[in-house]
């Protein structure tokens, strides 16, 4: 997505498709998860360059989560104000924000990948079947694929 307000476009508003309505919704996701990593970390939201006015637009995660459910509800992005002097040293663009979102999940596959597989040994080594660990990893939502160790 480029322009998550929807604010910057000169064409009439048209109706949402199911497709963008998913896009939206992913969006609002990452909106909140960027908000949870990036926030304690000093940074507000996301700046967006403006061709019409020929400068950024700096939306906090609140303001652009905001944006996205009203253009969920709606059909359309409200008019904002400007942040009020914004830090531009406080805001990331939203191609990077969504970069930084990529490389942190997928981080936390490899960590949990990493974990699970600890979690595998582990229970093996403390006399588990296959068979309950898989169970195990299956009640708790981990998806892991490990050979079985010999001997068990």
């Amino acid at each position: 997505m480029s322009d998550p307000t929807g604010s910057f476009d000169d064409e009439p508003e048209q109706e949402i498709t199911e497709e963008e309505r998913e896009g939206l919704r992913q969006d609002l996701v990452d909106v909140q998860v960027l908000k949870e990593v990036l926030g304690p970390k000093g940074l507000k939201g996301t700046v967006f360059y403006c061709p019409d006015c020929d400068e950024d637009h700096y939306l906090a995660w609140d303001l652009l989560a905001g944006n996205l459910k009203e253009m969920l509800e709606q059909g359309e992005s409200p008019v904002h104000e400007p942040a009020f002097e914004p830090d531009p040293d406080e805001y990331v663009s939203w191609d990077y924000a969504r970069g930084f979102l990529d490389g942190y999940e997928s981080f936390e596959r490899e960590d949990m990948s990493e974990a699970a597989a600890g979690l595998v040994l582990a229970l093996r080594d403390r006399g588990w079947p296959p068979s309950e660990v898989k169970r195990l990893l299956v009640e708790l939502g981990i998806d892991v694929n490990f050979p079985p160790a010999d001997g068990h």
